[in-house]
C-alpha cells in the first residue's frame, strides 16, 4: 500500500469515527433532552408504570396499543369493579412480547388483566420503539433482547442518525414545541394522559371528517401474538390473575372492507387462545362518527360507549 493510499485511509477512518462520535455524542448529551423527558409520549411509559407499581392488588390492568389508550375510561371500570385501574396502553408497535413483559413483574394474585390488541399486531414489534423507550425509561431494556450483534448494531444506528437529524432540524428551527390538553391539535405528548393513564388530549380536538382506511391485508397475522398471550395467561393462571381478550375497536366504514380478514384473524384466536375471550369483532365496530382520527382512535362519545360494553361482557363472563 503506497503513502498516498495509506494517508487517505487514515483521514477516512478519521472521518468516520469523528461522524459515529458526533452522532453518538448528541444521542446521549442532547441538549432538548431534559424538554423531551417531559414532553415525549414515549416517557409517559414512565407514569404508567408508577402507577401500576405503587397500585395496591386487586387491580385491574388494561395492555394493548392505541386503540385502548383513545378507547378506555379507566374511571367507568373503577367505578363498575370498584378496583383501581391502569391503562398501560401506548402503541400497537411494541409488539406483544414487550408489552406483556412490561406488566408481569407487577401483577398479583387477584390482580385482572384485559388484553385488547389490535389485529395487525405481532409478537416483535419494532426495535426502534422499544429503543427509543429506552432512551427516557432504562428498565424497559428488561424486556426485550437482540437476536444477533448485528440487529443490535443495526438497530441502535439507525435510531441514532435519526435522533442526529431530528437535532439539526430543530437547531435549524430554532423552536421548541409545546403541548397542552388544552389545545385543539395536539395528540401524542407525555402530559396528554389522565391519572389512570387514558389519553385525553384529543377530547377537545377537532375528530376527522373522513377516517382513513386501515392498513391491513390478508397477509396479516395474529399467530405469534396469540403464543405470546397464551404463554401470559399460562403464567399468570398459576398465580391467580384472572387474564381476559377483548377485541379492538374499528371503524364501520372499514369494517366493511377488511370483514373478511378480521373473521380469519377471529377464527385464529378461537381455535388457538386459551385465555377466555370477550365478546365478537362486531361488538366493537363503531360508527365513523365515534372514531377520532383513524380506524382504531374514538373520541370522548366513543371511548365511554366501548367502555360500557367491556363492562358488560366482563361481568357476564364473571357470573
Amino acid at each position: 500500500m503506497n503513502k498516498k493510499v495509506q494517508q487517505f485511509s487514515l483521514k477516512a477512518c478519521l472521518l468516520l469515527f469523528l461522524t459515529l462520535g458526533s452522532i453518538e455524542g448528541a444521542y446521549r448529551f442532547d441538549p432538548f433532552g431534559k424538554h423531551d423527558l417531559k414532553t415525549s409520549y414515549k416517557a409517559a411509559i414512565i407514569d404508567k408504570y408508577k402507577r401500576l407499581e405503587n397500585l395496591k392488588s386487586p387491580k385491574i390492568v388494561l395492555i394493548a396499543g392505541s386503540n385502548f389508550a383513545y378507547g378506555i375510561n379507566s374511571q367507568l371500570i373503577e367505578q363498575a369493579f370498584q378496583q383501581p385501574v391502569v391503562n398501560m396502553a401506548l402503541h400497537y408497535d411494541y409488539g406483544t412480547d414487550f408489552m406483556l413483559k412490561q406488566i408481569s413483574p407487577q401483577l398479583h394474585t387477584g390482580d385482572t388483566v384485559i388484553m385488547g390488541f389490535e389485529y395487525i399486531v405481532e409478537s416483535k414489534g419494532n426495535l426502534g420503539e422499544k429503543i427509543q423507550m429506552m432512551k427516557y425509561f432504562p428498565k424497559a431494556k428488561e424486556w426485550f433482547t437482540y437476536d444477533n450483534i448485528f440487529q443490535f448494531i443495526g438497530a441502535n444506528s439507525l435510531v441514532r442518525v435519526s435522533a442526529f437529524k431530528l437535532l439539526l432540524e430543530r437547531i435549524l428551527k430554532q423552536e421548541v414545541t409545546t403541548f397542552s390538553v388544552s389545545d385543539t391539535t395536539s395528540i401524542f405528548f407525555r402530559g396528554a394522559l389522565n391519572e389512570s393513564g387514558d389519553l385525553i388530549s384529543h377530547h377537545n380536538n377537532p375528530r376527522l371528517k373522513v377516517i382513513p382506511r386501515a392498513v391491513i391485508n390478508d397477509k396479516a397475522s395474529l399467530d405469534s401474538a396469540i403464543v405470546d398471550m397464551n404463554a401470559f395467561y399460562s403464567k399468570m393462571k398459576k398465580i391467580g390473575v384472572k387474564v381476559y381478550y377483548t377485541y379492538p375497536s374499528y371503524a364501520e366504514s372499514s369494517y366493511q372492507f377488511d370483514k373478511k380478514i378480521i373473521e380469519k384473524l377471529d377464527k385464529q384466536l378461537k381455535k388457538h387462545a386459551l385465555f377466555p375471550i370477550l365478546g365478537k369483532p362486531e361488538d366493537f365496530v363503531f360508527v365513523d362518527s365515534l372514531c377520532q382520527d383513524m380506524v382504531y382512535h374514538l373520541t370522548k362519545n366513543g371511548a365511554d360507549i366501548r367502555t360500557q360494553k367491556v363492562i358488560e361482557l366482563l361481568k357476564k363472563n364473571d357470573n
